[in-house]
């Protein structure tokens, strides 16, 4: 018999070579979590903006379907407010983005609309500016306990629609705070011609 050798190759990561390859994977890691971390909290804010200009259609379409006092913001389902003049006088209510419809009160959205509010205290980066000199959205607030509230103007001159979030679990302040007695700081407002 022919004797062979055998050699056997026992290459294999030491344990510095691992240690390499764990702290490279840890720096990857660490440089990639806040990105993503602010990529989601951007994609929370665009909802929040996005349900309140969805509430801003849905608003001016009850406004052009006639809303312009006690009795047809009654028939619309909506809360009347006729404090503050005529200018003042406003149809108002809280928007379920699952359905589309403005109701009269936070109270009356359907049981599983508590609160849909995305965006956290974790600034996203998000800015969007609308018909309101502090802004429709401060992405340094805590939206989640929230929900988007209407209010329509009818017989302002130029009538307008403000859309804003109000917290619903905990509390019923503005989110953001009052920029002046019962106005909320940040809305969207939108001027109907």
């Amino acid at each position: 018999m022919i004797g062979l050798t055998v050699k056997k190759n026992n290459k294999g990561l030491t344990v510095a070579e691992l240690l390499i390859v764990v702290a490279i994977i840890a720096v990857l890691v660490a440089i990639t979590i806040p990105i993503f971390t602010n990529l989601v909290e951007r994609s929370r804010e665009a909802y929040d903006i996005y349900t309140m200009r969805q509430a801003a259609s849905a608003a001016i379409e009850l406004y052009y379907s006639g809303v312009t006092d006690s009795a047809s913001a009654s028939a619309a389902g909506l809360s009347w407010s006729g404090i503050g003049g005529n200018a003042g006088n406003n149809a108002y209510g809280a928007y379920n983005p699952g359905n589309g419809k403005i109701y009269p009160s936070r109270q009356s959205l359907p049981a599983g609309v508590v609160a849909y509010g995305k965006g956290t205290k974790r600034d996203g980066g998000t800015k969007y500016v609308m018909g309101n000199s502090s802004g429709a959205y401060d992405p340094t607030q805590d939206y989640r306990d929230a929900v988007v509230m209407v209010s329509i103007y009818p017989n302002a001159n130029p009538a307008y629609v403000d859309i804003y979030w109000k917290n619903n679990r905990n509390g019923t302040n503005y989110v953001g705070g009052q920029a002046q007695t019962n106005m909320p700081k940040y809305s969207i407002r939108v001027y109907i011609q």
